[in-house]
């Protein structure tokens, strides 16, 4: 054993009972005789490594400079070995004495005790295991690079006391040589090989080597192993710590969830219960909707219809607005007429009563005649009665009765026309009164007419003034349709929008009730798994699962 204190004497030591980890891996002598019987470990390897002493006391300044030169190259190793109450130098002697160790240990319990607490400080340093078993990668490069060094001195070694064996003149130790090794003029022509004392030689001495570098192999695996096993035994206790926390909190768990668990699988049932209840509202909803949106859709085209109507009602409005002022026009001229012929009336009825008063002067001068006629007849028929007296028959008596003659015949004459124009007159006068009648009658019927023409204008100026009136509400109908024809159209699109959300709230109401009961099976699953956590502990126990069911 390594006089060096400072080996397996570290800081952490009083943190970890050696006894009672030894005892936890299972590391006992039947055990660690075990072990060295599986990898062949035997008394023949501990010779061998109580040879390399020197070799690795030598080396071991050198060795573990590189060693930790390696390490300090990564930061997860160097943050490790930051965390050692040791400093690097007390590391580095610690490394020292661990590899002089290899060679100088009786290999028994107390070896691999000691083993097992470097290991153990290692995992309390929270070294990952990979990084431990990694090191000896390094080890094995640094150590066996010497070896291969002394497997080689020995081959020589070996070579040159087969050589002085063989040597009975200094003059042909070097034929000899030349001889064993096949380069001599009879073995090239006999086409030979190595002497087999010297390839004998040759095999022992790397034979001897090799298995020097096995058993340093061995009893580093060994080392490993037991190091290994206090990273199994850390972490297997932990599991047991977790496992006994799991437990522990499942029985917590258990207790816990037990009572939500039943209060959420009926509030699950409620929920389905409510989703089934929505999703059919849903779907009689969508179904509603799809009925107003066909409806919606009627209207829509039955306002168009009443727009288009509307369009055709107001070009006719316009046509009697425009008919209408033609009318009140063509009404305004006729009154206008009509004022000319009542005019024209009265002229006539003017120029009768002028006849008719010329007429009557007419009657008395005819009068006048008529009475002068008269006279002159009596006139005549005085004369006659004097020529009738005058028997003599003179010139005078005879002109007297040519005049009286012609008096009468003019006196005659006179009565007769005056006759023939008071005949004249009366049919005059006859024909004015009949005109003035039938002027009467016409002024009445023009006054008559005129007043109906008057209302007439009045009602086609109302008339005027409604299809005017009637225009502009027709317009403000055209645009109150196009407005409602609009308001449908995005009542209609709102329709199938909510239509379309409907359908959604439809669906998302079955994924709601599906998942419900998606819920309820899973919380089946949770009180299974819950059971199945302390299942273990108490196999009375009634299942949660059966509980919640």
């Amino acid at each position: 054993m390594d006089s060096d204190v400072s080996f397996g004497r570290g800081g952490l030591n009083p943190y970890l009972d050696v006894d009672e980890l030894v005892e936890d891996i299972g590391l006992d002598e039947d055990e660690i005789a075990r072990r060295k019987e599986f990898i062949g470990f035997d008394r023949e390897d501990e010779r061998r490594l109580s040879d390399l002493e020197e070799l690795l006391r030598e080396n071991r300044t050198a060795i573990a400079d590189d060693f930790y030169e390696n390490l300090l190259q990564y930061e997860e190793t160097r943050e490790i070995i930051d965390r050692s109450p040791k400093g690097v130098d007390a590391l580095k002697r610690t490394q020292q004495a661990y590899l002089v160790s290899l060679a100088t240990g009786d290999y028994d319990r107390a070896y691999f005790e000691n083993r097992a607490r470097i290991g153990k400080l290692h995992e309390l340093l929270d070294m990952p295991l990979k990084h431990y078993v990694g090191q000896y990668g390094v080890y094995y490069d640094l150590i066996m690079s010497r070896l291969n060094e002394r497997v080689q001195d020995q081959v020589v070694a070996a070579i040159e006391e087969w050589a002085a064996d063989r040597e009975t003149e200094r003059d042909d130790g070097l034929d000899r040589l030349v001889g064993a090794l096949g380069l001599g003029e009879s073995e090239r022509d006999d086409g030979g090989g190595l002497d087999e004392s010297f390839e004998e030689t040759i095999r022992e001495a790397i034979d001897d080597g090799m298995m020097d570098v096995l058993a340093l192999l061995r009893i580093l695996n060994l080392d490993l192993q037991v190091a290994t096993d206090t990273y199994l035994d850390s972490y297997a206790q932990r599991l047991e710590d977790s496992i006994e926390r799991r437990e522990r909190l499942a029985r917590d768990v258990e207790a816990d969830v037990q009572e939500p668990i039943d209060e959420l699988r009926e509030a699950s049932a409620v929920v389905a219960q409510r989703a089934e209840t929505i999703s059919t509202h849903a779907a009689t909803q969508a179904a509603s909707i799809d009925r107003a949106a066909s409806e919606v859709g009627e209207a829509s085209a039955a306002i168009d219809a009443v727009a288009s109507i509307a369009d055709e009602v107001h070009a006719e409005s316009q046509r009697t607005e425009r008919l209408a002022a033609d009318g009140v026009d063509a009404a305004d001229e006729a009154l206008a007429e009509l004022e000319t012929i009542e005019t024209a009336v009265d002229d006539v009825s003017s120029a009768v009563s002028s006849l008719e008063d010329r007429t009557d002067e007419i009657d008395g001068i005819v009068d006048r005649l008529d009475d002068l006629a008269k006279r002159t007849s009596m006139l005549a028929k005085n004369a006659r009665i004097e020529a009738s007296r005058d028997p003599s028959g003179s010139e005078a008596t005879s002109a007297l009765e040519v005049i009286a003659n012609e008096v009468g015949s003019f006196a005659e004459q006179t009565q007769s026309d005056l006759r023939a124009i008071e005949d004249t007159v009366e049919s005059v006068r006859a024909d004015a009164a009949a005109t003035i009648e039938t002027a009467d009658e016409t002024v009445a019927r023009v006054d008559t007419g005129t007043e109906r023409i008057r209302d007439t204008v009045d009602s086609l100026e109302a008339i005027h003034e409604s299809a005017r009136s009637t225009a502009t509400g027709m317009d403000d109908v055209a645009a109150a349709t196009d407005q409602q024809a609009r308001s449908v159209e995005s009542i209609a699109d709102s329709i199938a929008e909510l239509s379309e959300t409907a359908d959604q709230v439809a669906g998302a109401a079955e994924s709601v009730a599906a998942a419900s009961q998606e819920q309820t099976a899973s919380l089946q699953d949770v009180g299974e798994s819950v059971d199945r956590l302390t299942s273990d502990d108490d196999p009375d126990r009634t299942p949660v699962y059966e509980k919640v069911q």
